[in-house]
């Protein structure tokens, strides 16, 4: 009997929704189709199969138990306890049919039992396939929108082309495959497009290439590891053209810009550590308060850049032009400055402990408060500079060439 109401039930129900779904009205209904998992919402899929399956199971399995439950309990007057097995295989004979009422008792209790904990066994299992084929659905939609953005980069319609981006930005925060995908694509996409003819708003890049840049600089803008981000752009754009771009506060650490010209660029804030900016054109770039530990700016145009707060510490400015380059308050400690030509460079309260400015052109350079502890100053360049209230611990400004003009701090070398 349990049984057959069980088949019925499940029937009803697997029936009831594909024909309320057709209704001509499903106002009222749709709210409870909506609160169903897909697998039971018609029209059903072959792919629905298994979880359909297993739910109409689970179902069967739970009303058998939830029966036997109540059948149990049933042929029990109110307050009788059910009797055990040595309780049946010990009582009198002349009560069989008490006997043979409790035996069945347990029987249904134990088939209650494990009809519920099968039931709930199959339920589950249809979930975990629902949730699992959901996944891989959207997965095969992300694919799908993936290859048709990557298409629609080479139209002619730069509207196009930006809808494009955008859709590839969405795509990369929503996974960390196509995280790493977007950011080769977007790499490539402005090695070709950043020399194009067409351009953006005067001085500055066309939009397109100026949009796949802050893909670029903030699809990996996770906070807090050594370098200060959890992952960095690491792509290849040697001898992009893209000046007045603007950087600012994007990640573009360990990228590697050789040879870029970015002329008046936006960067301040940026977290360029570890770049390879060797012979870039930075000529009044903007790098205020810019993160570049470790960064290579081997023989880089710095020339009337402003750097002030920057944080400079371990870079390589071998050779570098910094000719009227505003350095206030940044952090130089450690930095390669062999040969660098810092004529005219504002570099008052500069931290340039353990720096290396040997054979550097500091000629009308302005060093007052700077710290030149330990600085190596062989063969520099110091005529017309003024150091006054600068720190030389451990530096010999006696190494250096100077002039009447160099104005030493009171108690130096020389003075």
């Amino acid at each position: 009997m349990v049984w057959s109401a069980g088949v019925v039930v499940v029937t009803v129900a697997a029936v009831a929704p594909y024909l309320l779904a057709g209704a001509s009205d499903p106002g009222w209904w749709r709210p409870v189709l909506e609160w169903l998992p897909p697998h039971l919402v018609p029209p059903y899929s072959t792919a629905d199969l298994p979880a359909l399956v297993l739910t109409m199971l689970a179902a069967v399995a739970l009303l058998v138990g939830a029966g036997c439950r109540f059948a149990g309990r049933r042929r029990r007057s109110p307050g009788e306890r059910p009797l055990g097995p040595e309780e049946i295989e010990d009582g009198p004979p002349e009560e069989p049919f008490v006997a043979l009422a409790a035996e069945r008792g347990m029987r249904l209790q134990r088939v209650s039992t494990w009809g519920l904990v099968l039931g709930l066994l199959l339920l589950t299992g249809s979930l975990v396939y629902d949730d699992a084929r959901s996944v891989e659905t959207s997965r095969d939609e992300r694919s799908v929108d993936y290859g048709q953005a990557v298409e629609r980069l080479g139209s002619g319609r730069i509207e196009v082309r930006l809808d494009a981006i955008h859709t590839l930005r969405r795509l990369a925060r929503d996974s960390e495959r196509d995280r790493v995908a977007t950011v080769d694509v977007m790499a490539a996409y402005v090695r070709e497009h950043a020399s194009m003819a067409e351009a953006g708003p005067p001085g500055q890049p066309a939009t397109d290439v100026q949009m796949a840049l802050t893909v670029l600089g903030s699809v990996y803008d996770a906070p807090t590891t050594e370098l200060g981000h959890a992952w960095v752009c690491g792509c290849d754009l040697p001898r992009i053209r893209v000046p007045g771009a603007n950087l600012s506060g994007l990640n573009l650490g360990t990228a590697v810009l050789t040879r870029a010209n970015l002329r008046g660029a936006s960067l301040n804030g940026a977290n360029l550590a570890y770049t390879d900016l060797s012979g870039a054109d930075l000529h009044g770039a903007y790098l205020d308060s810019a993160d570049l530990p470790h960064a290579v700016l081997f023989m880089a145009d710095l020339s009337e850049a402003d750097l002030s707060g920057a944080d400079l510490r371990g870079v390589d400015l071998f050779k570098a032009d910094l000719r009227a380059a505003d350095l206030g308050s940044a952090d130089l400690s450690g930095v390669d400055l062999f040969e660098a030509d810092l004529r005219g460079a504002d570099l008052r309260g500069v931290n340039l402990s353990g720096a290396s400015l040997r054979g550097a052109d500091l000629r009308t350079a302005d060093l007052r408060e700077a710290i030149l502890r330990g600085v190596d100053l062989k063969g520099a360049d110091l005529k017309g500079a003024d150091l006054t209230g600068a720190d030389l611990t451990g530096a010999n400004p006696n190494a250096a060439e100077t002039d009447d003009e160099t104005r030493l701090p009171a108690g130096a070398p020389g003075t």
